[in-house]
């Protein structure tokens, strides 16, 4: 299955949210343990990466909307809009690990797509 053929909302998701392997893993970690606040140590061993990049992973994630911050940890919080796409990246990664991978490793580096917008015309309002 090509990543042309996922759909829409799961491409729009990657595309516009998830820039790596473990902020898809960890969103899907912390969307499946809904009820747990999850610290940087803890989603790090669960992820199998630091606890200094779990902690960048969880922040990022947080301010994209996809998890809220308490005194005791990280926890799920997407909007029903952000959850249903949520929802359709997790039965995709599922069952098209591959592609979905692909689709996210393929994407340029945020500082480049940064960059690249400073160049876009926008309209005044």
């Amino acid at each position: 299955m090509p990543s042309s053929s996922l759909p829409d909302p799961v491409r729009r998701l990657i595309a516009d949210h998830i820039d790596s392997v473990p902020e898809l893993e960890a969103v899907l970690l912390l969307r499946d343990h809904a009820e747990h606040d999850w610290t940087p140590s803890e989603a790090g061993q669960r992820l199998y990466v630091s606890t200094t990049v779990a902690n960048h992973v969880l922040a990022k994630l947080a301010e994209r909307g996809f998890l809220s911050k308490g005194e005791s940890g990280y926890r799920y919080a997407a909007s029903a809009e952000l959850g249903k796409a949520v929802d359709q990246l997790a039965a995709a990664y599922a069952h098209h690990l591959v592609e979905v991978t692909r689709m996210i490793h393929q994407k340029p580096p945020p500082s480049i797509r940064q960059f690249a917008d400073a160049f876009r015309f926008r309209k005044d309002k």
